[in-house]
């Protein structure tokens, strides 16, 4: 017997989802934008390293694409009729080349993913469909108005504020491989939550982590930083770094961390999270830089 029999044979075997992974479901909302194909791009990354599912959902936004074509007279009804299913028409042949599109890039990547299609709002329907995803993965733009061609699209915050699963809103271009990572951690419950569930992430990567905490009172951030470090450690992360700090938040990571690192962590704290003092103007910043993934967690 060949001495690298055993090795081409394990080759050959289908791979099996760890047991050790918390995602094995992962959720795409479908556009026709490159954010979109990006956050595909990254949703295939994630699955290789989980041995994960991913779907890829279109949401035909039908109320406001009634909306657009409501008649103001019943003698305008016949051309509206026809505007009308004229816009229908041109949505699903969007969205068809999107789900095409999504496919073909899992394909090409060897993951295993399915497509759906609901009708509805879409903030509503991707926030329902979420809640039995393990992750969500999205851009920090969406352009879900399929009827139209808006030259800008919703921001993460307007199109899904609120959801069981945590979020991964990506940047429109993709880069390789995610390598550092920033956790923002204010001592809150959404906070501690979003490192749980960051930590169940991180497990296939080999991340350099960096955490920070901002306030006047050194002594309580530093305090908050040792839990921090406490509980990574008790999960076999020693690659971080802490960093108390009395600037805010936006204007820390601006300076010291936001053209190097690949992936922002933080908490959301509410359902209307851009008005947090925290979190607010924070996440708001790093959506319009454009420039670093943001993993998300209630």
């Amino acid at each position: 017997m060949p001495a690298n029999f055993a090795d081409a044979t394990r080759n050959l075997l289908p791979k099996l989802p760890s047991m050790n992974s918390t995602i094995q479901r992962i959720l795409v909302p479908l556009d026709p934008s490159p954010y979109s194909e990006a956050a595909t791009l990254r949703a295939c990354d994630v699955a290789q390293r989980h041995y994960a599912q991913v779907t890829g959902l279109a949401v035909l936004d039908s109320p406001e694409i009634r909306r657009r074509f409501s008649p103001v007279e019943v003698a305008h009804w016949p051309s509206i009729r026809e505007n009308l299913t004229t816009g229908l028409e041109q949505a699903h042949q969007v969205i068809a080349r999107a789900k095409e599109r999504f496919a073909m890039t899992c394909d090409a990547k060897h993951v295993a993913h399915s497509e759906d299609e609901l009708s509805g709002v879409p903030a509503s329907i991707i926030t329902e469909t979420a809640a039995l995803y393990d992750l969500v993965i999205m851009g920090l733009r969406t352009y879900y108005h399929f009827e139209t061609r808006e030259a800008d699209g919703d921001s993460l915050a307007r199109v899904l504020d609120r959801t069981a699963s945590p979020v991964l809103a990506v940047p429109s271009q993709t880069g390789g491989s995610f390598k550092r990572v920033l956790i923002a951690y204010d001592g809150s419950f959404p906070a501690a939550r979003a490192i749980r569930d960051f930590v169940g992430f991180a497990r296939p990567y080999d991340f350099e982590i960096n955490v920070f905490a901002s306030g006047d009172d050194r002594a309580q951030s530093d305090a908050l930083l040792a839990r921090v470090g406490t509980y990574l450690r008790s999960h076999d992360f020693a690659n971080f770094h802490i960093h108390a700090t009395s600037q805010a938040p936006w204007d820390f990571v601006r300076e010291e961390f936001l053209d190097s690192t690949d992936i922002v962590v933080a908490g959301i704290h509410s359902r209307k999270f851009l008005v947090d003092p925290f979190v607010g103007s924070f996440t708001r910043n790093l959506i319009e830089a454009n420039k670093v993934s943001l993993f998300l967690s209630h």
